[in-house]
């Protein structure tokens, strides 16, 4: 990793950009939804959308992480922009629906790449000390991007089309890729990873090799640091869960509760609030709260807020768990990366969340099916329901786990302090 003197305005860069992204991936994400509506009128040919992003993401996990450890992550990211820009400006182009899932296949793998090199290259750039508080204020920039985006979206849809909606959505990817050009060069995190890639340049079964001893080498860290990846494994568990949970959501909002379209959007417009003021009031107390504590007590109220909504027959208890989960989101996400940013070395950070990103996709897409499944065969609500309770007793274990490692931690410091004296 290149040594180099941190500076405030780094920072800025890259939330800036990390907030222009957002606001462009919400306007994108509903202008392409009503875009291959009104071409087709079907609701399945909009569902294959949903499944094309975990697909891309399992084709481009096994590798990324190599690629990331390897690479410049600053300019890979750059490029990624700047070729999801080129993509995204071509879609309303494109003369038939097949291209455009190509186009948007391609548009997915290129963000599945770029999330572990943002990580990679947040890692390097911020000091440790201070990336719980960096942490914190990119969850105030998502929420504000989760209430912007949408607002911004239907104003566009106001005055033009979906598709001047998705050139905006292009152009904000050049304004990314313009603010990321402000950073440092930091990368690649390991000298003999590159040395090991300009070897093996042209020689596909040096490349192939090289990428078996990457997943050994996530292997290897993963026998030797359990306690990472169960926490790991846990909260991921719990975002398994949630993505089913929404799966579901229109159908119970509308079939279980009865609420109309525009309800429906009152619901998603206070969440986004919720959300927002959630991530605002842990910028500002968040240096008072452990790690482990935002992470472990975050996701435990995070569920509990999926457990309101699922047992709730009317809008404004469904709106109550929503409000709950949308609050607390912000302090499990911002306790989950700073841990892991802490305990997992930078040189393999890339390789290690690639990996497992791959498991990740392949049981969400499993647990969306299970259940589809299960809604099919018995109802909404159950389904709905069931997954609720289950996903809520997973953060009870993570919880659990939590306030383990920060009794040990504890432990730890008054024996050294009783040394000291």
């Amino acid at each position: 990793m290149n040594l180099y003197a941190f500076k405030k305005r780094h920072a800025h860069f890259l939330l800036t950009s990390i907030g222009i992204s957002h606001i462009g991936d919400w306007i994108y994400l509903i202008a392409i939804n009503l875009m291959i509506l009104h071409m087709t009128e079907s609701p399945a040919a909009v569902g294959l959308l949903y499944i094309l992003r975990p697909i891309a993401t399992m084709i481009t996990a096994g590798f990324a992480g190599s690629l990331v450890d390897r690479w410049n992550t600053r300019n890979m990211m750059i490029w990624l922009d700047l070729f999801r820009a080129v993509l995204i400006l071509a879609v309303p182009f494109l003369p038939s629906l097949p291209l455009i899932y190509i186009f948007v296949f391609l548009i997915s793998m290129a963000s599945s790449l770029f999330e572990p090199a943002s990580l990679a290259f947040t890692v390097s750039l911020i000091p440790t000390a201070l990336r719980k508080k960096y942490n914190a204020w990119v969850s105030l920039t998502q929420s504000g991007a989760y209430v912007i985006g949408p607002a911004a979206a239907g104003g566009l849809f106001a005055i033009s089309s979906s598709k001047t909606a998705i050139m905006v959505n292009g152009i904000s990817f050049l304004l990314s890729a313009l603010l990321l050009t402000g950073l440092p060069k930091l990368g690649p995190a390991s000298t003999l990873a590159q040395e090991e890639a300009e070897q093996s340049h042209g020689h596909i079964t040096k490349k192939w090799r090289i990428l078996k001893k990457d997943w050994w080498v996530v292997w290897h860290f993963s026998k030797t640091h359990v306690k990472v990846i169960m926490i790991y494994g846990l909260f991921h568990g719990i975002m398994i869960m949630a993505a089913a949970l929404d799966s579901l959501e229109v159908s119970f909002i509308t079939q279980v509760i009865h609420s109309s379209d525009s309800q429906y959007s009152m619901l998603l417009s206070i969440t986004g609030i919720s959300f927002l003021l959630g991530s605002f009031i842990q910028t500002r107390m968040v240096d008072r709260l452990h790690t482990m504590s935002l992470l472990g007590y975050g996701a435990l109220l995070f569920s509990t807020g999926y457990v309101v909504y699922s047992f709730s027959h009317h809008l404004v208890v469904a709106g109550m768990g929503f409000v709950i989960l949308s609050f607390f989101q912000a302090f499990m996400n911002t306790g989950y990366y700073t841990y892991i940013q802490n305990e997992i070395p930078v040189s393999m950070i890339g390789r290690v969340t690639s990996v497992y990103s791959l498991i990740q996709s392949f049981l969400e897409m499993i647990m969306i099916w299970l259940i589809s499944r299960f809604a099919e065969f018995q109802n909404v609500k159950s389904a709905v329901v069931s997954a609720s309770l289950l996903q809520w007793m997973v953060a009870v274990v993570l919880l659990g786990y939590c306030i383990y490692f920060m009794l040990l931690e504890r432990r730890k410091l008054d024996s050294t302090s009783r040394v000291i004296q």
